[in-house]
């Protein structure tokens, strides 16, 4: 019973990618993976391009899309569609026609971007010989806007500087916010802060200022910490879930763990074709009246994934730390191993502007697991008849 649930949640999320890439005749795919991937220059790549690696270095032209999962992330050429990648660091030096969305720990944007630039890191830098033809939203720890934003700005950051021009509004969530003497906004400036910001002289500021300030005791019971019984309620749910999980299918359950640990960068590959193109899959499929249940049950089992995501990689971490000491084999001490790794990671959730990356990697690394782990085990499923 537990090995048709799995096979048939992994089937499904392949089906629905199949179905996005083979529903029109002008979709297409091509897909580069290993060490290290190179698209060289002169190379034109007329399809939408997948790549999964440790670094990834992009020359050429791409005609499509490109989607890219690995640790260090280059593009110096020419993207005639948008952006879809996640990295330890991220470079984007060429010119981009559309959307950019980026998860990583390092970004810098020294091209142009033609559309919304998307990004969800530690620490980004658009720099000053970019240029962003859209809206830039963003979640991050530490932001440099040195290159001009045609848009607006939004998002949330722990220090963010602005020392080029914004052409429309500007509204922020910050600890601290710096408006530098060189800095233009064309709209209006709307910022919540425990700190006024730092607005130099020299700066211009077309529309109006609106500063919401947040007192200390307030941003206290707002903290991590608010809300604490429904975490701890969240945790148990989750927690149970896992037991069962674990009790049931221990054997492919250690087996996506393992994965994460013996394949990680090939299961973030496909952790992000998977998080980021099957709702696109299930919406195509919704377009025709006969497929909107097919649609609607693939986005159920999608968000069902995701949720579930979190046991897979609790139970990696749980196994890694307990495996220094003892041998984790018996069903009591995976599910010992499940909630030392469980704990952790509501704890890492706990850091301010990094709970949503960690869940966001937390997602990437167990769907490409849950891939990497079927195929690994049919294979060998095979190799024993």
């Amino acid at each position: 019973m537990s090995r048709h649930i799995f096979i048939g949640l992994a089937t499904l999320l392949v089906v629905m990618l199949l179905t996005l890439f083979t529903s029109s005749p002008v979709l297409a795919m091509d897909i580069r993976s290993g060490d290290i991937v190179t698209i060289a220059g002169g190379e034109v790549v007329d399809d939408d391009l997948y790549i999964g690696g440790t670094t990834i270095i992009v020359d050429g032209t791409i005609n499509g899309d490109l989607w890219a999962a690995g640790r260090e992330i280059t593009i110096n050429g020419t993207v005639n569609g948008g952006i879809v990648a996640a990295a330890e660091t991220i470079n984007v030096n060429g010119d981009v026609a559309h959307a950019v969305r980026l998860v990583g720990s390092t970004v810098s944007i020294n091209g142009v971007v033609n559309g919304d630039l998307i990004v969800f890191v530690g620490n980004a830098n658009v720099a000053s010989t970019a240029e962003i033809g859209g809206d830039l939203l963003v979640g991050a720890g530490s932001l440099r806007i040195n290159g001009p934003i045609k848009g607006d700005v939004r998002g949330g950051a722990s220090d963010i500087t602005i020392t080029s021009s914004v052409g429309g509004d500007t509204e922020l969530a910050v600890e601290r916010l710096t408006i530098a003497s060189t800095a233009s906004i064309q709209g209006d400036l709307t910022y919540t802060s425990e700190d006024e910001a730092d607005i130099q002289p020299g700066a211009q500021i077309r529309g109006g200022i609106t500063y919401k300030p947040v007192e200390a005791k307030e941003s206290a019971k707002a903290g991590p910490f608010a809300g604490i019984g429904g975490k701890v309620i969240g945790f148990l749910m989750v927690f149970v879930a896992g037991i069962v999980i674990v009790l049931v299918a221990p054997r492919r359950s250690t087996s996506i763990a393992d994965s994460i640990r013996s394949k990680p960068w090939l299961s973030l590959g496909w952790g992000a074709v998977i998080l980021f193109a099957t709702p696109i899959a299930a919406i195509v499929v919704c377009i025709t009246v006969i497929g909107i249940p097919v649609g609607l049950i693939a986005l159920a089992l999608y968000g069902i994934a995701i949720y579930l995501s979190q046991i897979f990689v609790g139970l990696f971490i749980g196994r890694w730390i307990i495996g220094n000491f003892r041998e984790v084999q018996s069903k009591a001490m995976l599910v010992a191993a499940l909630a030392s790794g469980l704990v952790i990671l509501s704890l890492l959730r706990l850091i301010p502007f990094l709970g949503f990356w960690i869940g966001v990697a937390i997602a990437l690394f167990a769907l490409g697991a849950l891939v990497v782990s079927e195929t690994r085990l049919r294979a060998e499923a095979q190799q024993l008849t």
